[in-house]
């Protein structure tokens, strides 16, 4: 397939602010939420030059509130929905040393989530796009849970097809966790399909049901690119979208420090071929794709989304000495 795209287009939505001070907010917890900012580092170590991006615009409250209830919207203004959502455990929450209140957290969330309503925009023009940041899957219409507060995938969905940008979207989630929050949030709606390939064992434990639900067991990894492809596959046969959001959820590596994500531990290059397979699938279709970082815990998950965004970048056009990557599909 011939690239549309010329070299230099800006497809990649970044914000100094994705990188929140979680000690300001007496928060220690091992989110890499410098994972954007690391590989633009990496991207413009190999390309020889600085990767063009779009700063995001914040969503507004009217975006919010055609995914999430007025109520919870108001309960965002208290600290004491923030704990709920975070389940702070021992030493990760002293709010004897913030300088922030829990609440205020709010304003970056913002900006994270308009970055994936501006990837999706961008995927519509440009066919490829990605959120370094965003994929808060877990958030349903009442409540923030899994810390994921707003459920942006789903805002930036609900707002294009309000305005009649798309008429179908699908999501291919492929964080180790369930994406429970896109399952319960368009249950009822035929225009939208949620894939989620997940961990067997690993948390929700109450799991919601997806149109496509791929459940991989500890004991089953070696199946889990086999079985991704499938689903996808299958997916795509079944539902033709004007736009596909790519959920690409770093958190079953293999280096991921968060206990609960054990039960998938897989390494890099396996990562790598997973996400450059269903960008090259979409790109094969015609069916533009956007892409968000989803989980992630602890300084080597970046790892992985930089091989993704690489594989896209040059899908785009780019070019680089691909030094340390695989380009072959």
């Amino acid at each position: 397939m011939s690239n549309p795209f010329k070299p230099g287009q800006p497809r990649l939505v970044y914000s100094a602010g994705y990188n929140t001070d979680l000690a300001a907010y007496g928060i220690d917890k091992p989110f890499a939420l410098d994972r954007g900012e690391l590989v633009l580092k990496k991207l413009e170590q190999d390309f020889g030059h600085a990767i063009p991006t779009l700063q995001p615009e914040p969503i507004t409250d009217e975006e919010i509130l055609l995914v999430h209830t007025a109520s919870y919207l108001e309960a965002l203004g208290k600290d004491r929905t923030w704990l709920d959502i975070f389940e702070f455990k021992d030493d990760e929450y002293k709010p004897v040393h913030e300088s922030k209140l829990l609440w205020t957290m709010l304003d970056d969330i913002r900006i994270k989530s308009g970055g994936t309503k501006l990837a999706c925009e961008i995927a519509l023009d440009r066919q490829l796009a990605a959120n370094l940041g965003g994929g808060y899957h877990h958030a349903f219409p009442d409540r923030g849970r899994g810390f994921c507060v707003i459920h942006d995938i789903a805002i930036a969905l609900k707002v294009l097809l309000s305005e009649n940008r798309i008429k179908r979207a699908m999501i291919i989630d492929l964080d180790f966790h369930q994406g429970d929050g896109s399952a319960l949030i368009f249950k009822d709606d035929p225009n939208v399909f949620t894939l989620s390939v997940h961990s067997k064992e690993g948390w929700p434990e109450d799991k919601q049901q997806s149109d496509l639900d791929v459940e991989i067991g500890e004991h089953e990894a070696d199946t889990y690119l086999m079985r991704t492809k499938g689903a996808v596959v299958h997916a795509l046969d079944r539902f033709t979208p004007d736009l596909v959001v790519f959920v690409a959820g770093s958190d079953a590596y293999e280096k991921d420090v968060l206990p609960g994500t054990r039960f998938l531990n897989l390494p890099l290059e396996t990562m790598w071929q997973r996400d450059k397979w269903v960008i090259d699938t979409c790109i094969d279709l015609g069916v533009p794709l956007a892409m968000v970082f989803a989980g992630g815990y602890g300084p080597d998950v970046w790892e992985v989304h930089f091989g993704a965004v690489k594989h896209l970048l040059i899908q785009s056009g780019e070019r680089s000495s691909l030094s340390g990557f695989t380009q072959d599909k």
